[in-house]
């Protein structure tokens, strides 16, 4: 009977643990970004960093500032890929980058990030590839050829992988951390504890007996 009435007790648990992962919300942390790229880009958010990822933006127009927006969800650790591609003269690739909420951080630990030759990789021959030892840098926003780009902080630095000049592909990546784990319902707690006692109560019987 006592066996029974514990039992009872953790499939309760169980069925509230069941409805509160139903219902538990997800927390999404927006990414918005700020990207002007001599010539054109794709911009990708993969979970891996040697796999593209999916893509949420592009384009292909060096004399404009374009804007994308992805979503991440809390406790995912992600990365952010460009490829930058050049149609001639010079490449270069300018970025401003934020992240909404306090679940994510960007490789220097805050919610904002610019381009740089510090928080960024690269390299000439794609993903899952070795990258570079460092990237060139170009200037910062405002430099020539390119001049100054709206809705790009003057901190912002012109980078490429390889050569601007005869590079034509050039492929980056950082890395968005998650600040915590996913959050687990208290019942989930509850109920391991509630099994836990179950089993050891049973184990004792058995040994006494």
């Amino acid at each position: 009977m006592k066996n029974r009435f514990i039992t009872n007790i953790a499939v309760t648990l169980l069925l509230i643990c069941s409805a509160s992962v139903a219902s538990a919300s997800v927390v999404i942390t927006q990414l918005n970004s700020s990207i002007s790229m001599d010539n054109g880009y794709e911009i990708y958010l993969a979970t891996n960093d040697n796999e593209q990822g999916v893509s949420f933006g592009s384009g292909n127009d060096w004399t404009t500032t374009f804007q994308d927006t992805a979503y991440l969800i809390a406790g995912v650790d992600y990365y952010l890929h460009v490829r930058g591609y050049d149609q001639g003269v010079i490449a270069g690739f300018l970025g401003q980058f934020s992240l909404t909420g306090t679940e994510h951080v960007f490789s220097n630990n805050s919610s904002s990030l610019t381009t740089n030759t510090s928080d960024w990789h690269g390299n000439n021959t794609g993903w899952g590839q070795s990258y570079l030892a460092s990237l060139t840098q170009l200037g910062s926003n405002g430099a020539s050829p390119w001049g100054s780009r709206p809705n790009i902080s003057s901190a912002a630095t012109w980078i490429w992988a390889g050569d601007e000049h005869t590079d034509s592909l050039a492929y980056f990546s950082t890395k968005i951390s998650a600040v915590s784990a996913v959050p687990v319902p208290s019942a989930i707690w509850l109920f391991a504890t509630s099994l836990g006692l179950f089993s050891l109560k049973n184990r004792r019987k058995r040994l006494d007996n």
